[in-house]
């Protein structure tokens, strides 16, 4: 019989996500500090058709900044030498944006066909497929980016050759200003994809233009070991995914999801889902959902009899089904009855305004947890509590409470 796990809780303020410009909490300068400078062989371009050159031409090691500008792309930007970084010279995405002419209509956006390469400090928008696509290749760095309004998968790494190895996707905005306009589409869609980290994003309106739910994060098609963490996700129709129902046998392998805040206003499915997953560990997640899907009283899964892994100490205001179709998850300290008023600013009046860390009131969600070993820091990189002296959901509250105050010496390690 399926279980539908419901513990008591509370949550309490969080920090404004501010979802439009990107992680900007006080300690998001301590995970995503400006990239170092470039060493090396550099090109400095301030032409589109010098961009595209030097992206094909330039030799393995090279670093090309963009100049400040606008450019209307005439066609897609393909890196095929190994070690190649491409970023805006001033290190502000919105003062170098690469617009590929209309997400109908328009050019594909950035390919690239080679290791070591690391794009940043840039807008890529209005792309006609992907905005950034990863052809098989391993240890790409997309950092600092702004991606915009792309007809298909903001983010693609395609299962070529032996996969794609060590990726990062941090410190960057991936968004739609309304929806996509065929969909088809996903925030980051990785296939055969292994120990990729993303980390630090914000991902707004991942949303397709026929109602269809679409994760915003998803990885599957043999892919393991993902790191997903700190990201916030606003009005996204899904949310984190591993795994995906269309593809029978393991989707994925391995892989943690921790701390990460999830808020949808706006018509939304499953928040977090573990499909066809096994291995996995999903813990101090934050996830609100306010206007489910009819009949979905439910916001994290884990489903299929292929699915098996933990859930512990998130936070949500509806339930934890750990054994949809068959699955094996189980759920240890997951809190899910959670109100708009146990959150700095739970209902706000615009969506990205949202401040999800914990209010010092919210008694139902503060220090009801036992850490775990594989999420002892919070979203903000403070130290967990050991013993049951935690606080459910992504946010360790602070200031410490009398009772950590008196217990906290006996009980860290």
């Amino acid at each position: 019989m399926a279980t539908l796990v419901l513990l008591t809780g509370v949550l309490t303020p969080a920090w404004p996500l501010a979802a439009q410009q990107g992680p900007s909490h006080s300690t998001a300068s301590s995970f995503c500090p400006p990239l170092p400078a470039a060493t090396g062989p550099t090109v400095t371009v301030g032409t589109e058709a010098d961009l595209r050159s030097q992206a094909y031409g330039a030799p393995a090691g090279t670093a090309i900044l963009v100049s400040p500008g606008t450019y209307a792309m005439a066609d897609f930007v393909h890196i095929v030498n190994a070690g190649i970084t491409l970023r805006g010279s001033t290190g502000d995405p919105d003062d170098v944006i690469l617009d590929f002419g209309g997400m109908v209509g328009g050019h594909f956006g950035i390919m690239v066909s080679a290791d070591d390469v690391t794009i940043a400090d840039l807008t890529a928008r209005n792309a006609a497929d992907h905005g950034v696509s990863i052809q098989g290749v391993d240890r790409p760095t997309l950092y600092n980016l702004h991606i915009l309004d792309i007809n298909d998968q903001l983010v693609k790494v395609n299962p070529l050759g032996d996969g794609s190895d060590d990726g990062l996707l941090a410190c960057s905005r991936l968004a739609y200003t309304t929806t996509d306009p065929d969909g088809y589409t996903n925030g980051i869609s990785g296939h055969n994809a292994h120990r990729w980290t993303i980390r630090d994003n914000a991902w707004v309106r991942i949303r397709t233009s026929n109602g269809t739910p679409v994760p915003a994060i998803l990885f599957w098609s043999g892919s393991s070991d993902t790191l997903v963490e700190r990201n916030t996700l606003i009005d996204c129709s899904q949310g984190i995914a591993f795994g995906n129902a269309s593809q029978v046998g393991v989707n994925h392998t391995g892989g943690v999801v921790r701390n990460n805040l999830i808020y949808a206003s706006q018509p939304h499915d499953v928040m977090i889902e573990m499909v066809r997953s096994t291995g996995w560990q999903v813990g101090h997640n934050t996830v609100i959902g306010l206007n489910p899907a009819p009949g979905l009283s439910w916001l994290i899964e884990a489903r299929y009899s292929e699915s098996a892994g933990t859930f512990a100490n998130n936070l949500s205001n509806l339930a934890v089904w750990v054994d949809r179709d068959g699955a094996a998850g189980t759920s240890t300290g997951d809190v899910v009855t959670a109100e708009a008023s146990w959150f700095v600013d739970g209902s706000p009046a615009n969506a990205a305004d949202v401040d999800l860390h914990l209010d010092p009131s919210a008694t139902g969600a503060i220090d009801v947890a036992e850490r775990v070993s594989w999420a002892s820091l919070d979203i903000d990189g403070e130290l967990r509590p050991g013993g049951r002296l935690a606080d459910a959901g992504a946010d360790e509250a602070g200031p410490l409470t009398l009772n950590t105050l008196v217990f906290l010496p006996l009980v860290l390690r």
